[in-house]
This record gives structure tokens, C-alpha cells and sequence, in this order.
């Protein structure tokens, strides 16, 4: 009967899952972690969903006809769980070692999947995590990169840029790396709409469909691995970032905080006349306050800006 219930109950789940998507569009989780994993999945969230529906149905009725006449279905049941308990040990290793955040939603199933197995016994539940963990341990040793990712590695920057937006004279360069559903990404380049006085390569950390910028010219290709790895390599994992290139070297800036004190004293909408190309100031006014949601890239830097002398690697 407890099999029933809980298959009754992750059926129940995965369908309001499925109509949130069909209705609403996205799969309703707690935080970040879902389209973090999301967007690393080339599978659609609502066939995920329809896996799990199909799962939990199977185990309802192979439980509803073993609870009617004993016997008959339990030998099926207990392989559909630890097939179950298999695919589990996939997702919670791509969670781990590949997306490196968990969904809330997925290890809500993880825990249905384990409940069930339980509700059959001990020897179930110990062979069930048996090949979770066989399964999770393989997993550890595999290595996801393709050729395509080694090559991104040593790419130029400029094979990132989805777009070129110049600018005359010689105001600093730019490199915004950002996200088509970043908030404070969306901020950032709202602000560059009304400085013109500074050339901006946009660097997407993702694939992103039509974004549009005044001025910009699109690039015929771009890769966003080579811009997911230029960060990693920087130990940055927040966006947006924004890599200045001026008189006086290379700054990172993280967040939109920082970012948007850079562009007010460095990139202003409107330069003072006879004021283009001169040296800017000393930048200890760009000091970030508490509320900035960034961190320096050096832990010894204490105004949210990181530098290092033109050409340095």
C-alpha cells in the first residue's frame, strides 16, 4: 500500500510539473539550481517530466495489480526501481561533477525513488543503492570534453564576441560577458546604450536568439564555450563581467555595481568636450559598497577591481 501512495504522489508531481510547463512555460523549483541544470541539457525539461510520469504510473499499476494478486507483478516493479534508482545516479552525478548546482525539484524525485525501493524491503533498497552509487562512482571518472571544448580553450577572445559595437576615438575597450536572462546583465547594457564613447564586444556565456544593440555589428559566428572558459580560468563563476582595456592596463569588474561606476567615470554618456582620449583618473573612486552582490577577483584588491598591466597574462 506505502508503494502506492508514493508513486501515486510522484505521479501527481510530475503532472502539475507538465502542465506548468505546457501553461506557463517553465517548471515551477525552488532557486537557481533547475535552470542552472536546464541549460546544460539538451533534452527539454517537459520529456524529463513525461520520463518521470511514465515511471511513476508504471510503478502504480504494477503496485495496484501485486496489491490485488500477490505475486503477479512485484518481480517487474522491483527492476523498474532499480532502473530507476540507475537513472538517478546519472542525474545526481551530472548535478555534481558537470552543472555543479542541484535542482531542488530533482532531488525531490531522488527521494521518491529512494522511498519506493524502501517500501519493498531492505534488500531492495540495499541493492538499489548499490547501483546508485556504482553508477555515481563511473560516472566520477569519465571526462566530458570534446574536441570542440579543447579548441575553445585556446581561442582568442574575439572568437566569443557575438557582436562589435565601435566607437571613435580612443576610450576603452570592452568586453561585456553576460547572459540573455540576467537581470543585472540586462542593467549593464542598458547603460551602454547611452555611452557611445566606448567600443563594446559582447561576450555571451551562453547560445542567446536576437539581441539587438544600436551601433553593433554581428559577428558571423561566435562560441560561448570560449567565454565560459576565459572565466573559469579567471576563477569567476558570476556574470556580468565586465574586462576594461585602457590607458592604464586591464580591469575586471564583477557585477552590475562596479560595472556601472566603471562606465559613469570611464564611458560617460556625455564626455566633456576636449576630454576624449585623456588619461582617466586615479580609480580609487570606484569603490563598490556592501550591497554590490560582487566580489573582487583578487582577494587582496579592496575596490572590487581587478588589475594587471597591459599584456600581461
Amino acid at each position: 500500500m506505502m508503494t502506492v501512495l508514493i508513486s501515486l504522489c510522484g505521479s501527481l508531481l510530475t503532472a502539475a510539473q507538465i502542465l506548468l510547463v505546457l501553461f506557463r512555460g517553465e517548471a515551477a523549483c525552488i532557486g537557481d539550481g533547475c535552470r542552472i541544470v536546464e541549460s546544460l541539457t539538451t533534452v527539454p525539461p517537459i520529456l524529463f517530466n513525461c520520463a518521470g510520469l511514465v515511471f511513476f504510473q508504471a510503478i502504480f499499476w504494477g503496485a495496484m495489480a501485486e496489491w490485488k494478486k500477490p505475486g503477479r507483478t512485484i518481480k517487474a516493479v522491483k527492476v523498474m526501481l532499480l532502473a530507476g534508482m540507475a537513472c538517478e545516479g546519472v542525474l545526481v552525478a551530472f548535478q555534481y561533477y558537470i552543472s555543479e548546482a542541484f535542482c531542488l525539484y530533482c532531488l525531490v524525485i531522488l527521494a521518491l525513488v529512494l522511498l519506493l525501493n524502501l517500501s519493498l524491503g531492505t534488500r531492495q533498497i540495499g541493492t538499489g543503492i548499490l547501483i546508485f552509487i556504482s553508477v555515481f562512482m563511473v560516472f566520477s571518472g569519465l571526462q566530458f570534453k570534446s574536441a570542440a571544448a579543447g579548441q575553445a580553450e585556446d581561442a582568442p577572445l574575439t572568437g566569443g564576441t557575438y557582436g562589435l559595437r565601435p566607437a571613435p576615438g580612443n576610450g576603452p575597450q570592452l568586453y561585456l560577458f553576460f547572459s540573455s536572462s540576467c537581470r543585472y546583465c540586462e542593467e549593464v547594457i542598458g547603460a551602454l546604450k547611452e555611452r557611445p564613447g566606448c567600443t563594446v564586444r559582447f561576450q555571451p556565456v551562453e547560445e542567446i536568439g536576437d539581441f539587438t544593440f544600436p551601433g553593433m555589428k554581428q559577428a558571423p559566428g561566435y562560441s560561448p564555450a570560449i567565454n565560459r572558459n576565459f572565466l573559469q580560468t579567471l576563477g569567476i563563476d558570476q556574470i556580468p563581467v565586465l574586462m576594461a582595456r585602457d590607458a592604464e592596463g586591464i580591469r575586471i569588474l564583477k557585477g552590475e555595481g562596479p560595472i556601472s561606476r566603471y562606465l559613469d567615470r570611464y564611458c560617460p554618456a556625455e564626455p566633456p568636450a576636449g576630454e576624449t582620449g585623456s588619461s582617466p583618473p586615479a580609480p580609487s573612486s570606484i569603490v563598490p559598497t556592501q550591497d554590490d552582490g560582487s566580489c573582487t577577483v583578487l582577494e587582496d584588491c579592496a575596490d572590487g577591481v581587478s588589475r594587471q598591466p597591459s599584456g600581461a597574462r
